[in-house]
């Protein structure tokens, strides 16, 4: 499941006054030699996290908030919002088995035996799954931030890479710092509740325990990192209400029915 931590927004009614938030941008390109382009912005204030993600135009495409424990997700193409929480994540979980079942049912006695066989091995890899931050104990520098390497490993082998800058060298960094954990407690506990979804609550727990923020962040695959994610500015900007709320006119729908 892809989860982006993803977060989104709840509606709120009048204009409360502007205050001074938080505001991350990143690029991403692929690696060694892919260009550079703008893919997210994070938005910071009181404790809410806004993610938005961009396209190739740099147009908002979706966003994911999380506030008051809670997490929504807005896509903005399609103008749609839906409730990122235990009793959606059941839902979803309920009619894939269903339609798993169906499935199965439908094969020879043979075939569907096999397929059994391979879900269940499936399911017992993804339950033994364990995430762990490591600190290598290597600095290096991100743009205009020294930071410190943090491998985010999965039964042993890194996946990713997060350089970690302190959250005294950053702009507004308490209050982003602060955010990102309230927003990585409440994912890690969402997605708790999915068996499948173990490996991602693992490692929103981890993130909400490194006490910085990551400027650099580089997926691994076969030991070689495949794309980065580096932050290019981060700075204090007046934020009015309505950046933590879900669009006027945005229609409301399930999980499920939100990601077909």
């Amino acid at each position: 499941m892809n989860v982006r931590i993803g977060f989104l927004c709840v509606a709120v009614t009048g204009m409360a006054a502007v205050q001074a938030g938080t505001v991350v941008h990143l690029d991403r390109r692929d690696l060694p030699d892919g260009k550079a382009h703008a893919n997210s912005v994070i938005y910071a204030q009181d404790g809410q996290f806004r993610m938005d993600t961009l396209d190739q135009k740099g147009r908002v495409r979706d966003f994911v908030l999380v506030r008051d424990g809670n997490i929504w997700q807005v896509d903005v193409e399609k103008r749609t919002f839906f409730k990122f929480d235990k009793a959606a994540l059941a839902g979803q979980q309920g009619q894939m088995q269903e339609r798993m079942q169906a499935m199965l049912q439908s094969m020879p006695p043979e075939r569907r035996a096999m397929m059994e066989a391979r879900m269940k091995g499936m399911m017992q890899n993804m339950q033994q799954t364990t995430m762990t931050a490591t600190n290598t104990g290597r600095g290096d520098k991100a743009g205009s931030w020294s930071c410190q390497v943090w491998n985010l490993e999965r039964n042993g082998k890194a996946v990713s890479e997060s350089c970690i800058a302190s959250r005294g060298s950053l702009t507004g960094g308490d209050e982003l710092v602060d955010a990102t954990h309230k927003a990585s407690a409440v994912a890690a506990d969402v997605l708790s509740s999915l068996p499948t979804a173990r490996a991602a609550a693992q490692r929103f727990t981890l993130y909400g325990k490194v006490d910085g923020f990551p400027v650099r962040t580089r997926e691994l695959s076969g030991g070689k990192a495949d794309s980065e994610d580096i932050v290019t500015s981060v700075e204090r900007q007046s934020l009015p209400a309505d950046k933590f709320a879900i669009p006027k006119g945005f229609t409301q729908t399930t999980l499920g029915k939100a990601e077909d």
